[in-house]
C-alpha cells in the first residue's frame, strides 16, 4: 500500500510516518501545503492519503475537492466536529489524534477490507469491458455508494470516531449520562445523547420505543405484553427493551 501524507504539524507527521513505515506502508511524500498537496497527489497517485483537516489557510476538504486522482481517505485531526462532513465525502475513516499504533492498525485493516471488495469490483468492469482505462474504472469504484459510509452512522467514542452499518445496530441505550450503542458484533459506549442519534438515524429503520431506548426495526424478534397491560420488545440478540407508555403509538404504527 502506498501513501501521501498531508500534516502541517512537523511531530504529528514525524510519528505517522514512522508508525505507517513500521506496518509496511510505503510513504512517497510528507506535505504540509494544501496546494503542493493537490499536485504531489494528482502526480504520484497513491492507494491512500492521510489527511489533516486543518492546513493553514485551507483544509483537507479543499484538498479532495480539487484532485484529479482519487485515492481512499483516511482524515487525521484533533477535532470530532467534522466527523459528519468527512463521512459524506465518503473518508474511509477518521482518527482522532494522538495517533497510536493499535488504532492505525484498525484504519490498515479496514482499508484492506475495502480495497480488497474494490479490486473485485475492478476486475468486473475489466471483464466486461477491455477497452476501459484502469484509471477511470478506479476513480468509478473508489467513488461508489457501495464503497462509502452513507448507510453508516459516525459514533465517537474514547479517541476514536468508528462508522457503524446501520443495519449492524440493535438498539442504542442511555444509561447514567453515558449512551452505549449496542450491534450484532460489539458495544460502544459514547458522550452523544439519544436525541443526537435520533436525528441521524433514519426514521424508517429506528424506533423511539421509550426514554431511554431507540430500537432497530429490523432486529425486534417479539412484542411481548403481560397481565398488567405493559409493553416490551425481544431483540434479536434477547435483550429485553420496556415500551414506554407515551411510545407506544410509535410501536402501533410499525405493527400496522
Amino acid at each position: 500500500m502506498r501513501c501521501v501524507i498531508v500534516e502541517d504539524e512537523k511531530i504529528q507527521a514525524f510519528m505517522l510516518e514512522k508508525l505507517l513505515k513500521e506496518e509496511g506502508i510505503d510513504v512517497l511524500a510528507v506535505e504540509n501545503d494544501a496546494e503542493v498537496a493537490i499536485k504531489s497527489i494528482d502526480s504520484l497517485r497513491p492507494d491512500v492519503v492521510f489527511l489533516d483537516i486543518n492546513l493553514g489557510a485551507y483544509d483537507g476538504f479543499y484538498v479532495i475537492e480539487r484532485l484529479s486522482y482519487k485515492p481512499y481517505v483516511v482524515f487525521t485531526t484533533a477535532y470530532s466536529e467534522y466527523a459528519i462532513k468527512a463521512f459524506e465525502e465518503n473518508a474511509v475513516d477518521y482518527v482522532l489524534k494522538p495517533i497510536n499504533r493499535e488504532r492505525l492498525k484498525k484504519t490498515l485493516d479496514r482499508l484492506k477490507r475495502v480495497n480488497q471488495t474494490a479490486i473485485s469490483k475492478i476486475n468486473e468492469i475489466r471483464d466486461y469491458n477491455q477497452d476501459v482505462k484502469i484509471e477511470k474504472v478506479i476513480n468509478q469504484v473508489r467513488s461508489e455508494p457501495s464503497l462509502s459510509n452513507r448507510n453508516k452512522i459516525p459514533i465517537e467514542s474514547d479517541d476514536e470516531i468508528s462508522f457503524v452499518d446501520f443495519d449492524d445496530i440493535i438498539y442504542i441505550m442511555s444509561d447514567n449520562a453515558m449512551t452505549y450503542v449496542i450491534t450484532n458484533k460489539e458495544k460502544y459506549a459514547t458522550n452523544e445523547t439519544l436525541k443526537e442519534y435520533e436525528k441521524k438515524l433514519p426514521s424508517n429503520k429506528f424506533l423511539r420505543a421509550h426514554k431511554s431506548y431507540i430500537v432497530s426495526i429490523d432486529h425486534i424478534k417479539k412484542v411481548l405484553k403481560n397481565y398488567l397491560g405493559s409493553t416490551s420488545l425481544m431483540m434479536d440478540n434477547d435483550d429485553i427493551i420496556p415500551v414506554g407508555r407515551v411510545y407506544k403509538d410509535n410501536l402501533k404504527k410499525i405493527l400496522q
